[in-house]
């Protein structure tokens, strides 16, 4: 896909370009594989995990990680959500956000608590890509030395 393409379906599809995908013009490939691995694991509806603990989980990783620019855009899109994630889940989410990110080595480890938190075996599968795609994406954010938008609001619903 052209970049020209790819930026009129993220426009689209989301009601504005956001600067993590802009900042990688000279590379249109990535910026679609990107979006559809996102949209596949955040947008979809009927994933294992419901909106607003994707999008807490967002905001958990983007915080472990000192990402201004993701806690920013997450933190409106779960703000749009208008829903509060229960507080039994919220810690399980934020213990595997915290430790996947930090000492992922020790985060198999959670599996049981988190399960014990009222999560499936899918919601647990759903979560880990969750975290580590945002770990990724916090990373590009950095590399690229992200500003906020002034707009960015509206590429958040």
């Amino acid at each position: 896909m052209k970049l020209k393409e790819g930026y009129s379906l993220i426009e689209t599809e989301r009601g504005g370009l956001a600067t993590i995908h802009t900042s990688f013009s000279q590379f249109p490939e990535g910026i679609q594989a990107h979006y559809q691995f996102y949209k596949s694991i955040m947008l979809e509806d009927g994933l294992p995990l419901e909106r607003p603990e994707r999008e807490f989980l967002a905001v958990e990783v983007s915080k472990a990680n000192s990402c201004p620019y993701c806690i920013a855009h997450h933190s409106e899109a779960l703000k749009n959500t208008k829903t509060n994630v229960d507080k039994v889940r919220s810690q399980a989410l934020v213990s595997l956000a915290d430790t996947l990110t930090k000492e992922p080595w020790k985060s198999s480890a959670l599996h049981s608590e988190f399960l014990e938190s009222g999560f499936t075996e899918s919601q647990w599968q759903h979560a880990i890509m969750v975290v580590s795609y945002f770990n990724f994406v916090n990373r590009c954010a950095h590399a690229r030395g992200l500003e906020i938008e002034s707009n960015y609001e509206s590429t958040c619903s």
